[in-house]
């Protein structure tokens, strides 16, 4: 499954509990209840740590509340091509989420490559073969039908190429931003930050009628949530020389990513639901029936 909609996070959800109430039958063996409890997440960037965190509380605060026969015997494994997870992040906080990981019991296997994804089995590059209940692809984007259907000078991977101006190469009034552009010269990141930066900059230029205002990125960190009340925050050196912390780990970076996601939402009823779902998940429990 991939993770990239709303209903993949449903898909996903409803698969969980599936594979829970199939290895609570009687009719299964040992080795297929074992790989109905096994879940891999394909990546080891932001997402894929943040889902992954996810999904061992939900497994753990939630699930086994009614599997109590399997606490502990579902399994999650992160399997990443690079040398180590979180890669853009610094080494400090890679090694602290590592950490983290062996003592949730969260399996990390770096350097291996995803060779084959089969129905009910990965193999690895290195001819392992690992059997799941659910594997959760989340390795990056690649460009929508749309835009490779444009027909634009673009990158192998189908971004198309923008200027300074993000203006499109060879089509001086079309314009583009976030993940579906890039800059040949100074390429940028598939962020949330990097598309909302871009959008308020051609705005500006739009509307106060500027055209010759190059686009200028600023990084404002990057943070990743590992469950509840634990977290990781990079942020950038302070201009100013000052002696602001950059590297932030547990509650304190948890209340920092909190913070930002609820400054984040758009309008006053998600700030007041976001809240209030965030209270009910903690102290009620997150539903697990399925719809």
């Amino acid at each position: 499954m991939f993770l990239k909609q709303l209903e993949h996070a449903r898909s996903i959800r409803n698969r969980i509990i599936e594979c829970f109430e199939r290895a609570s039958s009687p009719f299964y063996t040992t080795e297929e209840r074992r790989r109905l409890l096994t879940f891999v997440v394909v990546g080891g960037g932001p997402t894929s740590i943040e889902f992954a965190s996810e999904l061992y509380d939900f497994l753990k605060c939630d699930v086994t509340k009614w599997y109590e026969d399997f606490a502990k015997d579902y399994r999650v494994v992160i399997v990443e091509a690079g040398g180590s997870i979180l890669g853009s992040f610094d080494h400090s906080l890679r090694s602290y989420v590592e950490r983290e990981f062996r003592r949730r019991r969260v399996e990390v296997l770096t350097n291996v490559s995803v060779a084959e994804v089969g129905p009910e089995c990965v193999r690895l590059d290195s001819g392992e073969e690992i059997p799941f209940g659910l594997c959760v692809w989340s390795t990056g984007n690649v460009a929508l039908d749309f835009v490779t259907g444009l027909n634009l000078r673009a990158n192998p991977g189908g971004r198309v190429y923008v200027d300074d101006l993000l203006r499109v190469l060879e089509h001086p009034g079309v314009y583009g931003i976030g993940d579906c552009v890039v800059n040949e010269a100074r390429p940028l990141g598939m962020l949330a930050q990097v598309a909302n930066q871009q959008a308020k900059h051609l705005s500006f230029c739009l509307n106060k009628n500027k055209w010759t205002i190059p686009f200028r990125y600023k990084f404002l960190g990057s943070m990743a949530q590992l469950g509840t009340f634990d977290a990781v925050v990079d942020l950038p050196k302070p201009s100013n020389g000052g002696a602001r912390p950059t590297k932030l780990t547990g509650f304190l970076a948890f209340l920092a990513w909190r913070t930002a996601y609820w400054t984040y939402s758009v309008s006053w009823t998600n700030k007041l639901l976001i809240p209030m779902f965030w209270f009910k998940s903690y102290w009620l429990g997150r539903d697990i029936s399925k719809f």
